[in-house]
């Protein structure tokens, strides 16, 4: 029998699978990745090579015309088991950067929200309808902007 290990997540994570672009601070170069996963806290990703722990890196999450721009520090990065990449994991540096996350996983999980029920209707309802009756339904199991 093995020991487990006790999870030492804070936050609940969401999948979020959106196209992102990666820049290591001390780099100039912006590589295009996809997201896994994202939390109040952090950010999992897929990454072409293991980064190193503690190193910091800057994400911006494009969201239809608008772009989220954050700041985490690499808390892991190991082989994918499913992919030739690293799955790496950040936290967020300050609240600034939770806050961005916040508000694009929102916005992702409300454009998802109008393509599932203009499916469901037949025809499509605009993202203001679809904003409002997703925030009537969802928003209580989302941690307040205030908290973050």
């Amino acid at each position: 029998m093995g020991l487990s290990t006790p999870e030492k997540r804070n936050f609940l994570r969401h999948p979020v699978h959106v196209p992102i672009v990666i820049r290591p601070v001390r780099q100039s170069v912006e590589v295009p990745s996809k997201s896994v996963n994202i939390s109040q806290g952090g950010l999992s990703f897929l990454w072409e090579k293991k980064l190193l722990k503690r190193s910091v890196v800057q994400i911006t999450i494009p969201v239809k015309d608008k772009l989220f721009t954050v700041k985490g520090k690499v808390v892991y990065s190991e082989k994918d088991a499913t992919s030739p990449r690293f799955r790496t994991g950040v936290s967020f540096t300050d609240r600034d950067s939770a806050f961005q996350a916040k508000l694009a996983e929102e916005t992702l999980e409300i454009l998802e929200y109008q393509k599932k029920i203009s499916e469901t209707l037949g025809h499509i309802i605009s993202e203001e309808e679809a904003a409002d009756e997703w925030i009537q339904k969802y928003a209580k199991f989302f941690p307040s902007i205030a908290s973050v």
